[in-house]
């Protein structure tokens, strides 16, 4: 290894990237500004009293003895890390040396009648204080190498596990080597997420979280893609789509290597290979444009602050950040030729510029400025709206559940015809996706959204053709129980990075329209009765990790089951279907049900939960009542007794929810334990209708002439929605304006931001002491 401290003496390489090593140098910081403030004063002024100085010398020793307690600990590092020990001890030596000189320019001296006197004079503070915050610094950024090394330690070993599973040929060696792997990936977790909460850089941590989350969604398909292909070694779609998988997790592990080897002291030997992958896609279109906007407004200042030169420049790198829009065959002629006038109007107004800058007092120059300035902001707000329309267009026109549903069902009847259209139709929602992420990288103003569209796109063309090699492989292997295991795994993580996509574009289009407060979500628990405190004064409450991965788990299967009963559902969407109605209704609360849990939607307290639930028995049982009705009407004695088995369930579960709701809360837990044991049972009181209704309608289809409509449709319930297929639903709830700051975390999400809560650095000297 390079010596990892070279070039530390020229100012790049004391440059502070985490915020440890800034808050460690505050205390110094603070009480050096004091000593060196002190010294501003002229000598032995009359204003400078006895109790001042002997207050400066208290100082002056508690800085030398917080550097010596600081350079004990930089010693026992290096003592530790023989590789940086020689340079380490240096560091300390020369921090030690300006620890003691600051001691000594602070000590009290006495002039002959005893009176105490200052005799140091500014000058030899500063170089001191200098000298000891060079050193300080030096020592800290050494310090920082070794919790480098220890994270690219752990993921190097991840990788090379990750080798010998991807060559493992059998599968109870493949299930130990993957207990190693999961121990190793949630150490990896433990100290990126450690590393991703200290730096300072937005973009660098929006990056490693997007890294890190591709891991934990990767580390559960390791595992379907592996099985799959370790059953089915002989098949080529199967083996393609384990390869994709493994391909995924180790650009995200060189992507983590990458970032954390830029946050610290070392560097790369090929650091060109580093400039490159991290600075790949930094600006984008809103980016160039405002950098365009800023030379334009400097004219203002001076007409020769920027040159002609210079000007073309910036507004090439605008128009070629804006060939995605003219370049997508998803935009219509119309737009495009729309962005191609803007093309040719910022052209012609430059070019009067670069005429009148040679006469900037001219009135004529400060309007061509006034009108490009009109142009460019006009320009920003089109394309804008044009990438939000396309998303809403895409929410609106598909529905990812119908597309999945029919890879899944071909697959499993090997139809290969109808799957190769299904596929097809997958592709182009996938195309469509990541035309819209590159877009959305483009009118994305902070870095933390861009590096977002930039993860979603990496993960839509990633994912998808993982999706269709494992349903080609299911196909070659339609009664394969890993098999389908496989594509459900991949299925499931589609609708959540859909899910995910949706709330990204919102948050964009918040963010262009200024609306950058969240609104306070007033979870678990108030004080006082629900329903009846001011809501004014208190704080939510945040739930754990552990008890989000709880709440997150039941309520995204519980949207799982919102979303099969909808399918459901509408294949009997008759007018005056009561039963689908009933199905619906209870589907749509559901949903709402599962938004909560999400800090999403409607119920934004746990009153407004219970409420929603009390609602959903009352469907529940109306539901009951109607599907009870009918059966009576089956002829047939076998069908009829199996459909009651069914049903004879839901009264029984309608009144366990019941009393689950009558259940008294005080406190945090208590009011945990209730939601969580309502949000179970609304589940599974969901899971048993969604079963009975499928039953129910292929009677309805098979019976035609029994009448379902034994009651006549119910007043609106309070808290439903219009029965929306699930995407659509989930369109709607995402346009609204409210956002809630403790939203608790889906299954996706929870592993690794469980573990990048903040912890102390072990390695990091502390001056908490000055």
């Amino acid at each position: 290894m390079a010596s990892p401290n070279k070039g530390f003496s020229s100012q790049k390489s004391l440059e502070i990237k985490t915020k440890s090593i800034e808050t460690t140098l505050v205390p110094l910081v603070t009480q050096i500004s004091t000593l060196v403030h002190f010294k501003e004063k002229p000598r032995c002024s009359s204003a400078t009293n006895e109790k001042t100085l002997y207050a400066i010398n208290r100082v002056g020793e508690v800085v030398n003895t917080a550097v010596e307690r600081f350079v004990s600990v930089g010693e026992s590092i290096g003592n530790e890390n023989p590789e940086i020990k020689s340079d380490l001890i240096d560091g300390c030596r020369e921090a030690r040396s300006a620890g003691g000189a600051i001691k000594r320019i602070t000590c009290v001296e006495h002039d002959s009648s005893g009176k105490p006197i200052c005799v140091t004079d500014r000058q030899s503070m500063v170089q001191a204080a200098r000298g000891l915050l060079t050193a300080v610094t030096r020592v800290l950024l050494l310090a920082d190498i070794v919790i480098v090394k220890q994270i690219i330690s752990v993921k190097k070993k991840v990788t090379s596990t990750l080798n010998r599973l991807e060559g493992v040929t059998s599968f109870p060696e493949f299930v130990k080597l993957f207990g190693v792997y999961g121990t190793q990936m949630i150490d990896l977790a433990h100290l990126t997420g450690d590393r991703q909460n200290d730096l300072k850089d937005e973009r660098r941590r929006s990056q490693l979280s997007a890294s890190r989350t591709i891991l934990e969604k990767s580390t559960m398909l390791i595992l379907t893609s592996s099985k799959a292909y370790l059953r089915h070694n002989e098949c080529l779609h199967a083996r393609k789509c384990r390869d994709l998988v493994y391909g995924q997790v180790r650009r995200a592990l060189d992507m983590v290597q990458l970032i954390v080897y830029d946050s610290g002291s070392t560097s790369l030997n090929d650091t060109s290979t580093l400039t490159l992958l991290l600075a790949k896609n930094e600006i984008n279109f809103v980016k160039s444009l405002r950098q365009f906007e800023y030379a334009i407004e400097m004219l203002n200042v001076s007409s020769t602050s920027t040159t002609k030169e210079q000007l073309e420049q910036l507004y090439n790198t605008t128009i070629d950040n804006s060939q995605d829009f003219t370049d997508s065959i998803y935009i219509s002629i119309e737009q495009r030729e729309k962005v191609l006038q803007y093309h040719k109007k910022l052209q012609e107004q430059l070019a009067d510029i670069i005429k009148l800058m040679f006469d900037a007092q001219n009135d004529a120059f400060t309007t061509a400025i006034q009108t490009i300035q009109e142009t460019a902001r006009e320009f920003r707000q089109q394309l804008e709206q044009m990438a939000i329309f396309r998303a809403s267009e895409f929410f609106r026109t598909h529905d990812e559940n119908v597309l999945l549903n029919e890879l899944k069902s071909y697959s499993l009847s090997n139809r290969t015809d109808l799957l190769q259209e299904s596929i097809d139709r997958f592709h182009e929602q996938a195309e469509i996706a990541i035309e819209l992420s590159k877009l959305l990288r483009h009118i994305s103003s902070c870095d933390q959204l861009q590096v977002s569209s930039e993860y979603h796109d990496m993960i839509f063309q990633n994912l998808s053709n993982m999706i269709v090699s494992s349903s080609q492989s299911l196909a070659a292997h339609p009664n394969s129980r890993v098999g389908k295991e496989n594509l459900d795994a991949l299925c499931r993580c589609w609708e959540e990075q859909i899910n995910e996509f949706s709330i990204l574009v919102k948050e964009i289009q918040d963010f262009i329209e200024g609306r950058r407060e969240k609104t306070v979500y007033l979870s678990l628990p108030r004080p006082g009765k629900h329903g009846t405190t001011s809501k004014s004064g208190f704080k939510p409450t945040k739930l754990d990790s552990d008890e989000q991965a709880k709440i997150a788990k039941v309520g995204l299967e519980m949207k799982l089951v919102t979303s099969e009963m909808d399918a459901e559902a509408e294949k009997w969407d008759e007018p005056q279907n009561e039963i689908a109605k009933r199905a619906k209704n209870m589907s749509s609360m559901t949903f709402s049900m599962y938004l909560f849990t999400r800090g999403e939607g409607t119920l934004r307290t746990t009153q407004d939960l219970f409420t929603q639930a009390y609602y959903f028995v009352e469907e529940g049982s109306r539901l009951a009542s109607i599907v009870r009705e009918f059966v009576n009407q089956i002829p047939n004695k076998t069908i009829r007794q199996e459909i009651l088995i069914q049903l004879d369930q839901i009264p029984l579960m309608c009144h366990q929810l019941k009393l689950k709701l009558k259940n008294p809360v005080l406190g945090k837990s208590s009011t945990f334990s209730k939601v969580d044991a309502v949000i179970s049972e609304t589940r599974d009181l969901m899971n048993a209708v969604t079963r009975l209704c499928t039953t129910v309608f292929a009677c309805q289809s098979k019976y035609k002439t029994i009448d379902s409509r034994s009651t006549p449709p119910s007043n609106n319930i309070a808290y439903s929605r219009p029965p929306l297929s699930s995407s659509k639903r989930s369109l709607l709830y995402r346009t609204t304006s409210i956002e809630r700051d403790d939203h608790i975390e889906t299954a996706a999400e929870r592993s690794l931001r469980s573990s990048s809560l903040q912890r102390p650095s072990s390695y990091l000297p502390a001056l908490d002491h000055i």
